[in-house]
């Protein structure tokens, strides 16, 4: 009757074992579910283009896209300090008229804008957001550092 209960035992105690390996191995896929979208550093500035006109200005950059996978949307938002509002300034979708790329790693958009409406005065952060085929939402791709808008023109 012992070496039966110990059997028992050993069977849950195997079990449970299992239990947690496969436990951990489901934490490892949910961890490895990261983005495969990257870009280069994101750079932007602001200046005054008239009175009480400011703009943003984004330097090109490179989106770096999963091997099989295609660019699928990416935007660019403007962060105001002190109240965090986010606006999106430029938002790239694919679609028949606009397919993603046939072939490669790496996107280099021609924005239609590359300077965004800004408001004097106020500090903002610029954020690159975007996905792939892979991908089942957006993701920050780059974020600059906080930068302010001349107030007024020299």
């Amino acid at each position: 009757m012992r070496t039966r209960l110990i059997s028992v035992f050993g069977l849950i105690v195997l079990i449970a074992a299992v239990l947690v390996a496969l436990q951990l191995l489901a934490h490892n896929q949910v961890v490895s579910a990261a983005p495969d979208i990257f870009a280069s550093p994101v750079q932007a500035g602001c200046y005054i283009a008239g009175p009480n006109d400011c703009r943003i200005h984004a330097d090109p950059f490179i989106i770096n896209i999963a091997s099989g996978k295609k660019l699928v949307r990416f935007q660019l938002v403007t962060i105001q300090g002190g109240t965090g509002i986010q606006t999106v300034v430029y938002d790239f979708r694919t679609d028949q008229s606009n397919p993603a790329p046939a072939s490669g790693t790496t996107y280099t958009p021609s924005l239609v804008a590359q300077d965004f409406a800004a408001t004097c005065g106020k500090a903002y952060m610029l954020s690159l957001q975007g996905m792939d085929s892979g991908d089942a939402s957006l993701f920050n791709l780059g974020l600059t550092n906080q930068f302010t808008c001349p107030a007024t023109m020299p």
